[in-house]
């Protein structure tokens, strides 16, 4: 056969053939002189555990975890010995088994053993990677391993607390402890501090509370399961208390007249505190200087006020110095322990005369677009003695009266368009006057209404004239003044109809009857409420009027029922001439 008619008998067949061949073999081209360098085969996974391992018989929390990787990964499985321990579904995280349960399935009653854990990954090609870990359980010959530390070294004073001894203890297998005493003070010689069971992790024991000026030896016996034992000792000593409370020495203290929150705070601590005493020296004071209800008088002395410690760091005591006449003063506390020793610190008070007006720091000025919201004005204020403010705008007073002290906020959403000057102006105790302006301005509505998702309705009214109405959503910052629509056949001469809300920004109107295969052109015109009325306005649309049906049976339907009837004639024709 001919290469021409081979081509016009089968060419239809050799180019669905091409179209169907060389996108698929086009997916497997590479740009380049040689494929061979642009060729990229999917990696299998990788696997990797740690070194083969050993532990003792009992000991718990062992576990191998295996680094795996791959871009698609579909599960795994792990064996012991070639037999499956765990299978399931591997989402790409590394792989890990705890080997607790061989004391639960009792697979170490023979020593030593070795089992092999291979875990195997798999990956969506059905690639895989596996690596093993020998695991040997050998019998437990070690004795407990112990190591003992305090937090106090080797000796502490009489009286303080918080003193520990504590051993750390390594033993797959635990069973039972017990610590002793010995001591040169004849009634803790040879004394059992604690015993019982012990399951594992470390022991520790309080010292607190023994005597001064005595050594104590505390030994500490651990025996496991097998019957191996350890020791450990601590020798340590308590000295008597010989030393003064510790005392801080806080800066002295200077603030303006009425300014609160002030007070003294002293670190101390001691062995054994009894009591302080606080005496207060007046280096001179005026009693007549500012607002007097403010002052809580000359302050008091105190004089043996109990004194305690709550921690064994050492506590704070503090004395409040607001609220005092103008002056200076001296506050002298001494710190007294039960055995007489002492410790003392003192801090100089100063009050000065109030001689700044209030301090004012207001936000910037402020300016918006009518309509929206969230904007507001803050005053903030630092002053000792308040006593009244006035609050105004474009010089009408908004409020004013009795000032405490407190800070300013003022919400300024919903102006009209123009410019306002608030003032906030406040006096003190002394008549001392500060003001702070914050301008506000509100600019017109830059922005037209929004009109979106426009319709066209059609509703039938005769074979050759269809009723027209058009909807629309349209929505405005500043709301919406009205909405109309012109429209006719001739956009250079329309009409004008307004557009009536339905309610959620959806507005409607009907523009009538027109005739089938007319183009009817409409436009939509929405003015907002604002300052301004900006207006909004859609292009030019058109739409061609279509012929309706009359709302009634389809003509499938009545197709059916002729069908049925025809149908049914036929066959009382046919049993009436059988039965003649």
């Amino acid at each position: 056969m001919s290469p021409a008619k081979f081509f016009g008998k089968h060419g239809a067949v050799l180019l669905l053939l091409s179209i169907l061949v060389v996108p698929s073999v086009a997916n497997t081209l590479t740009v380049g002189t040689d494929s061979r360098d642009d060729t990229f085969l999917l990696a299998a996974p990788t696997v990797s555990g740690p070194a083969d391992f050993s532990f003792e018989n009992g000991s718990m929390g062992e576990t191998i975890t295996w680094n795996v990787t791959d871009s698609e990964p579909k599960n795994y499985s792990v064996t012991r010995d070639g037999d499956v321990h765990e299978e399931g579904t591997w989402d790409g995280s590394n792989i890990t088994i705890s080997l607790d349960y061989i004391y639960e399935e009792n697979l170490t009653h023979t020593l030593p053993v070795t089992f092999v854990f291979e875990c195997t990954v798999f990956n969506m090609d059905n690639e895989s990677a596996s690596d093993s870990v020998n695991v040997e359980v050998i019998a437990d010959e070690t004795p407990p391993q112990v190591a003992v530390s305090s937090n106090f070294g080797d000796q502490y004073e009489q009286g303080s607390w918080g003193h520990r001894i504590t051993w750390e203890v390594n033993e797959t297998n635990p069973d039972f402890y017990n610590i002793t005493r010995q001591s040169n003070w004849a009634s803790d010689n040879f004394t059992t501090i604690e015993s019982g069971s012990w399951e594992e992790g470390n022991i520790s024991v309080s010292v607190d509370g023994l005597n001064a000026t005595h050594w104590y030896y505390y030994t500490l016996f651990v025996n496991d399961t097998l019957g191996q034992n350890s020791t450990s000792s601590f020798n340590f000593t308590v000295n008597p208390d010989l030393t003064n409370p510790v005392i801080s020495s806080p800066d002295d203290i200077s603030y303006e007249f009425g300014s609160p929150g002030h007070k003294i705070t002293w670190d101390v601590y001691d062995s054994n505190p009894e009591n302080y005493t606080l005496t207060v020296h007046i280096i001179d004071i005026n009693m007549t200087y500012g607002n007097l209800s403010k002052v809580f008088g000359p302050p008091a002395n105190l004089t043996s006020q109990p004194w305690r410690i709550d921690e064994p760091e050492g506590d704070e005591l503090s004395f409040a110095v607001s609220n005092l006449h103008l002056g200076n003063y001296t506050y002298n506390l001494t710190l007294y322990d039960v055995y007489g020793q002492n410790s003392s610190d003192v801090v100089n008070v100063s009050v000065y005369k109030d001689l700044r007006a209030p301090v004012i720091n207001a936000t910037d000025d402020v300016e918006y677009e009518e309509g929206y919201s969230g904007y507001g004005i803050n005053w903030t204020i630092d002053e000792s003695n308040p006593r009244s403010f006035n609050l105004t705008r474009n010089d009408t007073i908004l409020d004013n009266g009795t000032w405490v002290g407190q800070n300013f906020s003022l919400n300024v959403d919903g102006l009209d368009v123009g410019h306002y000057v608030y003032n906030l102006t406040l006096t003190d105790y002394f008549n001392q006057t500060s003001f702070e302006i914050i301008l506000v301005t509100v600019t017109p509505d830059a922005h037209d209404p929004s009109i979106a998702q426009v319709r066209t309705l059609f509703a039938y009214s005769s074979p050759t004239a269809t009723n027209l109405s058009i909807q629309a959503y349209v929505w405005d910052l500043n709301n919406i003044s009205s909405v109309r629509i012109e429209f006719g056949l001739d956009r250079e001469d329309p009409q004008n109809d307004s557009m009536e809300m339905q309610g959620d920004n959806l507005y409607w109107a009907h523009l009538g009857e027109f005739k089938v295969g007319h183009t009817v052109w409409y436009r939509i015109v929405a003015i907002d409420n604002s300052s301004v009325n900006n207006e909004g306005t859609t292009e030019w649309r058109s739409v061609e009027i279509e012929a309706l049906r009359e709302e009634g049976l389809s003509p499938v339907i009545w197709g059916s029922i002729l069908g049925l009837g025809i149908l049914s004639m036929l066959i009382i024709v046919l049993i009436y001439f059988r039965t003649k």
